[in-house]
């Protein structure tokens, strides 16, 4: 069965007295990738990362790192640092990478939510932002949280 994410408000309606109508309004993605890991949803705080000397911190599982792309050299050289974000981190998203190759395989294996691919994710997320990341069959969607 597929699921509709949306939101609902509530209105009143003068002439019902007690009475609420429900409203469904669709929240569509802000950002949109490939889905690698497992499939599952996150809402987390993001950590935004434009450069290998921010990787060196404690992560919490309430972060959501978003990698820039220039990093994708770096994690290239040390698998070691993709596997502990993986481990550690709520979820990641990453500007590079595919379904197929190291970040496919370290995700699937510390069964870690990241997608990749996000094109010009870090100019849409901010540090501190609340986001929510639904991943599944292959398709990995970011929404804002209010």
């Amino acid at each position: 069965m597929e699921c509709q994410l949306a939101y609902t408000e509530q209105l009143e309606v003068s002439w019902m007295p007690k009475k609420k109508v429900s409203v469904e309004q669709p929240l569509f993605p802000i950002l949109r990738g490939e889905s690698i890991g497992r499939p599952g949803e996150c809402i987390g705080i993001v950590v935004a990362i434009p450069s290998a000397e921010k990787l060196k911190r404690k992560w919490l599982k309430k972060d959501i790192v978003v990698l820039k792309d220039d990093l994708e050299a770096h994690f290239q050289r040390n698998g070691s640092d993709m596997k502990r974000l993986l481990k550690q981190a709520g979820a990641v998203v990453t500007e590079f990478g595919s379904s197929v190759g190291e970040w496919a395989e370290a995700a699937h294996a510390t069964e870690s939510i990241c997608v990749a691919k996000v094109a010009d994710a870090l100019h849409v997320v901010e540090d501190g932002m609340r986001i929510r990341i639904v991943a599944k069959e292959g398709v990995g969607e970011i929404f804002f949280i209010e």
